[in-house]
């Protein structure tokens, strides 16, 4: 094992060298080296060598040991940067602006309410004209502007460093990127020319069509779950689906992981053993596979960092010997650490080298167990039953075994379902990638093609959101453990290995545990089976039911309302701050095969009502759209009109006492109008909803606080229920069955005001930070309300929550039918 000492005593030389060691710290680890020169028991190096050489070696290796043990150490400390006035962290904390010119190093990542740019320093201006620096620095600036890899632009704002508290350092995060500098709000001024290089400008270009091409084909969630799964891109998942994925385990499939593709590399593996019925070519064949898929999703650092550990425990699993795999792993994660040696302490990776040393110790020995207790249970061998269970669940628990303890310190929870969810998900995801991205593919140059192949592909992305979803849901399935100490983790993890490679005494209690586990092994089968066929009736979004339907969605304090009607109309009204959260909630109701918005009401030209729209409305793009207020009234409404303007979608300007047929006899009337927006009422029957989203001093009184409406049976609280824009003689007035309010739960105004509470009683009350989205339903004559949480006092039980999953799916399923063939 010659490999596995020399790269562990480098990789341990890093961490001492990181650690800073005193001289007599120094003198210690000297000793202990020339100690393990002069007096190691084992001479494993002699004895390889003389095995080669057929003869005694003339000399002992051993001293090759702590000779790599402190060139780790030098070579961690030669490679920390050079803060010095030609480094652009030299200029950190200044408390005057800074003018920084360069170019962009990678492509922009972009955000709800911002937009992350790394920047390959070139100058810095602070007064006294350019001054060459180098260096990268991280810029946030706002968002709904494109940029390109390798633009060259010059930022205004103040230097930072990076910040760090108990919980989590952003400082170190960054510094293992190679960046020591932050900008927390930037000023853009594009500059001529580009930088980069032509491969990877070559390279960003084609990802960023791929990802332009699945969110076109395909709807949100479905379309940010395969730009996660596909490309690196997962930012587009809404927080609270990232959440339910986490909590179920299942993050590991969002996110290019060295988990993730090397269950990909083991697919590839035996598609290309099937057809060339050879193991080594199969193996060489998947690994060359693996490196170009990395090198279309970008190839940056963290992807080559996975494909790198994938491919080396799929040949580490192919070899057979244990030994071998683990010289294999401990040689790349050295060859890691001489590129970057903080990477040492990334998180990811670690996760990576542990799932990885997982599957390398447990996956022989646990599938090995699995075909021993199927083949006494069902008296064969080779079972498919047996290939299965070993696939989706002896893998993905070999890998747990291994990185449990360190997600224990690190994300402070223990997640139950994700033993449980993982088998479920697991076995579709070869359907997820393979189809998923052939259908972006072939939508490049066939888009009518491309749409027909996700339309076969997306039930597969569709169930994995929704089984993790139900998992998600289910109490207790992610149980808080609060700060495990260190010394615990090193416990379960010495532990760990000493019943690892005391493979005797472990196989015995194997032996003699596999007669009482029969039964329950049979019993956990009939469960699985039964699970699985309820959670196979999955749906995409709630479409019409022959019902009007007015949804709040639960965007935080601003509004977004969707009107569908009998009639299959979509309208959707304002949007909010996040694009994320509102595409997620579109995604999930709008129609499949026919993602478009007919119109688009802008009843409030605030900025917070309108950042989401220029992106949504590039993923559902309008028909027509109503606007009221001033198209210069807030950046977003800017960005909005200029997007409606160069598509050349209709824009019709809003009249007080103006109609916008639903169809059906139902009606959107413009009940006031101001600079700021308009109020809007709904009609449908005996149904009324007013939605006052644009409203100034005056406009209440123009509408004689509610008398010139009449009655209303829904009232949507104007600015997030701020108390001057809602004067309680208009509820009085107007009498509604139910008032509506949408806020965020941490609303940095303290909204909703007191006062609006108070004067509130006795009504009934649903609000969008308490309930999420909230659904009125008519049908001319009755209304019906449905939310996404209810507040009770009782909590549902996992029985009623499967058996209303189960309704509703069944329910989406005839909807969107219904909606489709219609």
């Amino acid at each position: 094992m010659i490999l596995f000492w020399l790269s562990l005593s480098f990789i341990a030389g890093i961490i001492v060298g990181a650690a800073q060691p005193s001289v007599l710290e120094w003198t210690f680890i000297v000793v202990a080296a020339v100690l393990f020169v002069l007096f190691s028991p084992r001479r494993f190096l002699d004895k390889i060598i003389a095995e080669l050489s057929q003869s005694q070696p003339p000399f002992s290796f051993n001293f090759l040991i702590p000779l790599f043990l402190f060139f780790g150490a030098f070579y961690y400390q030669a490679r920390q940067p050079n803060i010095d006035a030609f480094h652009i962290a030299f200029y950190n904390d200044r408390s005057y602006d800074l003018l920084i010119s360069g170019a962009l190093a990678e492509p922009p990542d972009y955000r709800d309410s911002y937009t992350n740019l790394i920047l390959d320093v070139e100058a810095i201006d602070s007064g006294d004209g350019d001054f060459p620096v180098s260096g990268q620095l991280l810029a946030r600036v706002n968002p709904n502007e494109k940029y390109e890899y390798g633009e060259r632009v010059r930022l205004r704002g103040q230097l930072k460093t990076p910040p760090e508290n108990e919980e989590f350092s952003y400082r170190d995060y960054l510094a293992r990127q190679g960046i020591h500098s932050y900008m927390t709000s930037a000023e853009v001024t594009r500059l001529p020319g580009k930088s980069g290089t032509w491969y990877y400008q070559l390279i960003y270009a084609f990802k960023e069509r791929l990802v332009a091409a699945t969110y076109k084909i395909y709807p949100d969630p479905e379309a940010s779950l395969l730009a996660g799964i596909l490309f690196g891109v997962d930012t587009g998942l809404p927080q609270k689906l990232q959440k339910a994925f986490k909590d179920t385990g299942t993050a590991h499939i969002i996110a290019i992981s060295g988990f993730n593709i090397a269950i990909i590399a083991d697919i590839f593996f035996k598609l290309f053993q099937w057809l060339f019925k050879r193991e080594r070519l199969g193996a060489t064949l998947a690994v060359i596979s693996i490196f170009l898929y990395a090198i279309l999703v970008g190839g940056d650092p963290a992807v080559m960092r996975a494909a790198i550990m994938g491919s080396f425990s799929l040949f580490a699993k192919q070899v057979g010997r244990r030994n071998d795999g683990m010289n294999m792993l401990a040689l790349v994660a050295a060859i890691m650490a001489a590129f970057n040696p903080l990477i040492l302490w990334d998180v990811g990776f670690q996760l990576s080298f542990l799932a990885t040393l997982g599957l390398i110790l447990y996956a022989d020995p646990l599938s090995n167990f699995t075909a021993r207790v199927f083949e006494k249970i069902a008296k064969r061998e080779n079972s498919p039953l047996v290939a299965f269970v070993n696939e989706n669940v002896m893998l993905t628990l070999a890998a747990q075994l291994m990185t449990i303890p360190i997600m224990l310190y690190y994300f402070h929870r223990l997640s139950l379902s994700s033993f449980v969810a993982n088998p479920f998900i697991l076995p579709v995801q070869p359907a997820v990638m393979i189809l998923g991205g052939l259908a972006v593919l072939v939508s490049l140059v066939a888009p009518p093609l491309g749409q027909l192949l996700a339309w076969v592909a997306w039930p597969f992305s569709a169930y994995t959101i929704r089984v993790v979803e139900l998992f998600g849901s289910i109490p207790n399935g992610s149980i808080p453990v609060g700060n495990v100490p260190l010394w615990i983790i090193y416990t379960m993890y010495i532990s760990l290995l000493f019943l690892t490679f005391n493979g005797a005494a472990l196989k015995n209690w194997i032996l003699a545990a596999a007669s009482r586990l029969r039964s329950a092994a049979l019993a956990l089968s009939f469960v699985s089976a039964f699970i699985c066929l309820i959670i196979a009736w999955s749906a995409a979004a709630r479409v019409g039911d022959g019902k009007l339907h007015l949804v709040f969605f639960d965007v935080g304090s601003a509004d977004a309302i969707l009107i569908q009607t009998p009639e299959g109309r979509n309208v959707l009204i304002n949007g909010g701050e996040s694009a994320t959260k509102l595409s997620d909630e579109l995604g999930r109701r709008l129609p499949f095969f026919s993602r478009k918005l007919d119109w688009l009401v802008v009843a409030s030209a605030d900025d917070n009502q309108l950042t989401a729209l220029p992106r949504i409305a590039e993923l559902y793009q309008p028909q027509s759209v109503l606007w009221s207020g001033n198209v210069q009234a807030s950046f977003s409404a800017r960005r909005l009109n200029e997007y409606l303007t160069e598509n050349e979608i209709p824009v019709v300007r809003a009249e007080t006492g103006q109609r916008l047929d639903l169809g059906g006899g139902a009606f959107i009337q413009i009940a006031a109008t101001n600079q700021r927006g308009s109020v809007l009422l709904v009609e449908d029957g005996n149904f009324r909803a007013l939605l006052p989203l644009g409203v100034d001093a005056t406009t209440f009184e123009e509408l004689e606080f509610g008398n010139a409406i009449g009655k209303a049976d829904v009232l949507l609280l104007a600015n997030s229920g701020y108390a001057p824009s809602n004067p309680p003689d208009l509820w009085k007035n107007l009498d509604p069955q139910l008032v509506v309010l949408d806020v965020a739960a941490d609303d940095s105004f303290g909204m909703p005001s007191p006062e609006t509470l108070d004067a509130l009683k006795g009504y009934t009350l649903l609000r969008t930070d308490r309930n999420g989205w909230i659904d009125v339903s008519v049908d001319g004559a009755e209304m019906q309300v449905r939310a996404e949480r209810e507040e009770s006092e009782a909590s549902p039980s996992t029985t009623q929550k499967i058996y209303d999953t189960i309704r509703n799916f069944m329910r989406r399923v005839y909807r969107k039918l219904l909606r489709t063939f219609s």
